[in-house]
């Protein structure tokens, strides 16, 4: 009985019998018995506590539009903006807008390129050319992150100067002009140069617009070609494509797709020798000069017919006929077709 009662008492230490549980005492690592290898207990290490992340770099940006003046921009010129964000820390970018009227026409997301020996980042904002008239402005955000802080900056409003243009002129703005009366509907030419078809086309803008009668663009007329108006208003939009003479306006207009194609200045019969009104067809053409100095006709009625002549007022001035300029006949003899349509009223 009492060697039982000796082997079992070890079992009862192990488990912890007779010790205070709150004891912190640290148990002892037995000895190694000889011909055994000792072995160094494993060490659980505490995790380490989060250090306090280091607060990102201030910031501070700047921004420059260049080509302002008076707070206008000339008609057609792109906006060239640079920014600047010091200090500069490599990897950050620029939110960048350009708004025309609050809303944004072009957005870009440069990055920040170290401007040489400086502590300072610079980054470029180019936007395309600007026509459309209204209030614009450049705004630049840094959104801030683990390396830098936020910041932005905007430009001052401005809007677009529109100028006078005058015959004779060449230069980008007058090709930007012709581009629009193009778009408009008005017969113009693709080039630099204020030429003859330029002026032609713009006294038909006056006279569609019930302007003063002349060959000179005001800055309005360029404005109001950059905002889409000043375009003819069909009578027949319905018709296909079809010719239509508006004597009260005395411009001839080229229909198609429900929309002027081409508005031409034109001269129709003098009050003595009014121009016919009515709907008819084109029924024959005659090229080159006839003895009467009318250049490439094409006829409608009898020998009622549309046709180049060497004068064309911007007022009523022929014997029935609808005049136009010589340098515009061809094109105008080459679109009309035999059995198309034509309408004159007004």
């Amino acid at each position: 009985m009492v060697a039982a009662a000796a082997v079992g008492a070890p079992s009862a230490i192990a488990a912890g019998e007779g010790q205070d549980p709150t004891s912190t005492t640290t148990p002892t690592v037995p000895e190694p018995q000889p011909g055994t290898t000792a072995t160094t207990p494993t060490l659980i290490a505490k995790p380490a506590q989060r250090t306090q992340s280091a607060k990102p770099r201030s910031a501070k940006l700047t921004l420059r539009v260049a080509g302002i003046r008076d707070g206008k921009l000339g008609a057609g010129k792109k906006v060239h903006a640079a920014g600047y964000l010091h200090p500069f820390v490599r990897g950050q970018h620029v939110r960048v807008k350009l708004a025309r009227n609050g809303h944004v026409v072009k957005k870009m997301n440069p990055y920040v390129k170290r401007v040489a020996h400086r502590n300072v980042g610079r980054f470029k904002f180019r936007s395309g050319e600007l026509i459309k008239p209204g209030h614009y402005r450049v705004s630049a955000l840094h959104l801030g992150n683990d390396q830098q802080a936020r910041d932005w900056a905007r430009s001052g409003k401005f809007k677009i100067r529109y100028p006078d243009l005058d015959p004779g002129v060449r230069n980008s703005t007058v090709k930007t002009f012709n581009h629009l009366l193009l778009a408009q509907g008005y017969y113009s030419t693709h080039g630099k140069r204020y030429g003859s078809k330029t002026g032609f086309a713009v006294m038909a803008f006056r006279k569609v617009n019930g302007m003063k009668r002349t060959f000179n663009a005001s800055p309005g007329i360029f404005k109001k070609l950059a905002d889409g108006r000043g375009d003819f208003d069909l009578k027949y939009p319905g018709a296909g494509k079809h010719v239509e003479v508006d004597i009260s306006k005395q411009v001839m207009v080229f229909a198609n797709h429900g929309k002027p194609q081409y508005t031409f200045h034109v001269a129709t019969g003098a009050p003595a020798t009014p121009t016919i009104r009515g709907h008819y067809h084109f029924y024959t053409r005659q090229p080159g000069y006839n003895s009467e100095g009318m250049y490439y006709s094409v006829y409608w009625h009898g020998g009622y017919a549309i046709h180049g002549y060497h004068s064309v007022p911007p007022y009523p001035a022929s014997h029935g006929c609808v005049r136009n300029p010589i340098p515009e006949s061809i094109f105008i003899y080459d679109w009309v077709k035999i059995g198309m349509s034509i309408y004159v009223y007004g």
